[in-house]
């Protein structure tokens, strides 16, 4: 059959790219690997231009993605279900990795770019990293091969139509030649996830896995370096690579802490959820490898130990990818992806690149010169190796709780009981739990920065060393009394210290940058570096740990809305809120947003005059429900965020029968669930279908579920939604509401897997004047966090710079 109005041509280039990319990238792999066994130039030229043929494949790739969601191709199942025709276009990007093969697709395209620029400036070490480079990348490509040889899945490809997927084949609506015209749910695409329509989206995730994969160069030169003997030459290049690789990775996370705080409602920048520790993770481990290395070079000590942290760094790589796309963290993350049937794969991915390069290193361990020195106290690679190792079990303590869901589907949460602790469920208040250990961790960090530069290489007595910090520690400690006094941390000593430190930190760098390293910028990149990453710490700690909820109610407003932390606003009303009079003054929406500006007044004798405005607002999205993202005002000593808890006028205007606050869930026959304020039980569920008279086959499914209501003074109301399926397998419903309860049911949905039926509820809603409900919070000093942001990723490019310039003399 001939479909109408399917581009066809997109998904067939598509795989054949897909499939040349994997075939040239295996051919280079190959010539690569001879050229090491032969030493032939032939092997090296024939895998250089393999290469390049698998660069030009993936760049097609990429091409025919773009192409296929800014022409909303909704026949592709990938277009459908990221994109929509009201989605803007500044958005196409965010569409295009929202989803697994996507984000795949961006990972493997920075990998040749990276790979690309290598190969122009680095011949010497070309064919080695090229090697293990094109080994990973195969694997990667593989993730979107979508084919099923044997009856096995290999890949999930976005160039599926929606017609050929598993679930759909077989439906009559497939038999419609013009099926994209005649059936409405695929002429406009469901559409972007709302958390993801933010700018910050656009810049986030490339940035984040540019940092992913800038990772294998550094891994790719010490795995090669095993494999060609070269086990000291690889240092010296490397470096400029793996500080590159820190700072970009670095920027990609802290990139997702701005997209948290200005777009989530969660109230700050972090909390710690299992995908931003999944990246944080390698970024530790390779801020560790980087010194160890810096140590190797300069004094031939900890080479064996760089091995080992750069092996881990690559492995926290993979096994991040393998807790964010394998679907174990599904109830643990709000923003993991979805189980994709690659679990087999991605754990292939990860134990190939923990085996095979411990197993070489194994090999070839006598042959490491690591030499074997007692370290003095005062030596700067003393410190610089006892940093390492902080960095280290930093990050084994947040993978480890992290992991916890993955341990418990393994060997049981019994027994992790039995064997670890009483309770190893995963922490119920995240931030308090990551926070009570990595606060320590942190005192370290900061305090060994602070005091670092200080110490000398190979140096075995204090020296002036003593000197040279009293100046700072003096300044930090003015400062630690200023904001200790200022908001009361002396009842947090911890607190206070780790304020201490992060001065400390701070000035010392600065001090040593002026005063010993006088000013010069082409040896400052660590101590920038340092300073930022000191001016970060010390943000946080004031910030988060001086936060201040000012929106307070004086009456109760909702069970799930505490007053203590929220105030109720109806339009033109004015409410105290101290220091500040609030009023809701306008209201007005531009296509999908909802803009709330709210007025901030402050007295002024017997009169109130303006004092600020914030507009948070509210996505309306079919898909998502309504998303809040917050209202920021910034000022130079603090922020005043507000975002809004409830608004009537959304809940109103998106449900014109009255009906609001959707909820929905999944229950079982006889199963019971709270509804407002009655108890819902499913008694039964009838069912019913149609048969063709010719052929026997079903033509139309009903099925009705029989629901009681039971209010806590026992009055009982009866309602029976029902779910169709017509004979074209297009899902309808026929809603059933109870005026009397207040109470809408929808049979949206079974779940055959788990047995269950799939149910989303409505109440009805108040019709009395509309009102909105804001919690507002003061983050003071949150610039500081912001500023050694910027300070810390500039002193790590200032490094590469200094490092690759290094290397070329």
């Amino acid at each position: 059959m001939k479909y109408i109005g399917e581009a066809t041509w997109i998904g067939e280039a598509g795989r054949l790219f897909t499939s040349l990319a994997l075939v040239s990238a295996l051919l280079s792999a190959l010539f690569y690997y001879l050229h090491i066994q032969k030493k032939s130039e032939y092997y090296q030229q024939t895998g250089r231009w393999m290469f390049y043929i698998h660069a030009f494949s993936i760049i097609s790739v990429v091409a025919l993605m773009l192409v296929m969601l800014s022409g909303h191709y909704f026949e592709y199942d990938y277009a459908w279900k990221h994109t929509s025709r009201s989605l803007e276009n500044r958005y196409i990007f965010s569409a295009f990795w929202e989803g697994q093969e996507g984000s795949f697709i961006l990972w493997m395209f920075w990998h040749v770019v990276l790979l690309l620029v290598f190969t122009l400036t680095n011949h010497k070490f070309e064919t080695p990293v090229l090697l293990i480079s094109l080994l990973v990348q195969s694997f990667l490509v593989s993730m979107i091969l979508g084919v099923y040889p044997f009856g096995v899945k290999i890949g999930s490809s976005p160039f599926v139509l929606i017609r050929e997927l598993p679930e759909n084949i077989g439906l009559p609506w497939t038999q419609m030649e013009d099926y994209l015209q005649k059936l409405p749910g695929f002429m406009d695409g469901r559409g972007l996830n709302p958390l993801l329509q933010n700018w910050w989206m656009t810049i986030h995730p490339p940035t984040l896995f540019l940092g992913f994969a800038s990772t294998v160069i550094p891994f790719a030169f010490a795995f090669g370096s095993l494999i060609s003997r070269e086990y000291k030459e690889w240092l010296m290049p490397a470096l400029p690579w793996t500080y590159f690789s820190l700072g970009i990775l670095g920027a990609g996370i802290l990139m997702g802490g701005a997209w948290a705080y200005e777009s989530l409602s969660f109230g700050g920048f972090w909390a710690w959820d299992p995908v931003e520790n999944a990246s944080l993770v390698p970024w530790l481990t390779l801020a560790a490898a980087a010194h160890l290395m810096m140590i190797a070079r300069t004094k031939g000590t900890a080479l064996r130990t760089s091995y080992w942290m750069i092996f881990l760094t690559y492995f926290f790589i993979l096994y991040s990818t393998f807790l964010t796309r394998s679907g174990v963290l599904g109830d643990a993350s709000v923003h993991s992806f979805v189980d994709l049937g690659l679990n087999g794969q991605l754990l292939a991915l990860l134990l190939f690149f923990l085996i095979i390069p411990f197993v070489f290193f194994g090999l070839r361990y006598k042959e490491i010169p690591d030499k074997s020195e007692d370290e003095t106290f005062y030596s700067r690679e003393f410190w610089m190796f006892v940093g390492a190792l902080i960095l280290l079990v930093s990050g084994f303590q947040i993978i480890f709780s992290t992991s916890i869901p993955v341990l418990n589907k393994l060997i049981g949460p019994e027994g992790l009981v039995k064997l670890l602790s009483e309770n190893m469920a995963p922490p119920v208040d995240a931030i308090q739990h990551y926070n009570s250990f990595q606060l320590p961790f942190a005192i370290i960090i900061t305090l060994l920065m602070a005091v670092g530069q200080f110490f000398g290489y190979r140096q075995k007595k204090a020296g002036r060393f003593w000197k040279s910090i009293t100046t700072s520690a003096a300044i930090s400690l003015v400062v630690t009394v200023f904001f200790a006094s200022f908001f009361d941390m002396w009842k947090h000593p911890l607190h206070t210290l780790f304020t201490f430190t992060s001065a400390w930190a701070f000035f010392a760098n600065l001090d040593y940058w002026l005063r010993l390293a006088r000013g010069k910028w082409t040896v400052s990149g660590p101590s920038v570096a340092h300073a930022g990453f000191g001016l970060m710490m010390l943000g946080t700690v004031i910030s988060q740990a001086n936060q201040k909820i000012i929106s307070k109610n004086r009456t109760y407003i909702a069970e799930n809305i505490p007053a203590s932390e929220n105030v109720l606003l109806e339009k033109g009303d004015t409410i105290s809120m101290n220091p500040y009079y609030l009023v809701w003054t306008d209201v007005w929406q531009e296509n999908y947003r909802r803009y709330y500006k709210i007025d901030f007044l402050q007295p002024d004798g017997e009169q109130l005059r303006p004092a600020f405005s914030v507009v948070p607002h509210i996505q309306i999205n079919d898909r998502m429900g309504l998303v809040a993202e917050p209202g920021t005002k910034h000022y130079l000593h603090n922020d005043i965020y507000t975002f809004l808890s409830y608004a009537s006028d959304v809940q109103n205007r998106n449900s014109p029968d009255g009906y609001g606050d959707e909820m929905e869930f999944m229950i079982s026959k006889g199963d019971t669930f709270i509804v407002d304020r009655y108890f819902m039980v499913l008694d039964s569920i009838l069912g019913n279908t149609t048969r063709d008279l010719k052929t026997g086959e079903i033509k139309t499914v009903s099925v009705e579920a029989v629901v009681r209501l039971i209010s806590a003074v026992g009055n009982r109301y009866e309602l029976r939604p029902k779910y169709f399926i017509d004979e074209h397998g297009v899902v309808n419903h026929l809603d059933a509401e109870s005026e009397d309860a207040g109470i809408k049911i929808r049979f949206k949905d079974i779940d055959q897997e788990k047995n269950k039926l799939v149910f989303t509820t409505w109440k009805k809603l108040d019709d009395g004047p509309d009102f909105i409900i804001m919690k507002a919070i003061i983050f003071p000093a949150i610039n500081l966090l912001w500023a050694g942001i910027i300070m810390m990723t500039f002193g790590i490019f200032l490094a590469v710079y200094q490092r690759n310039k290094l290397r070329k003399n």
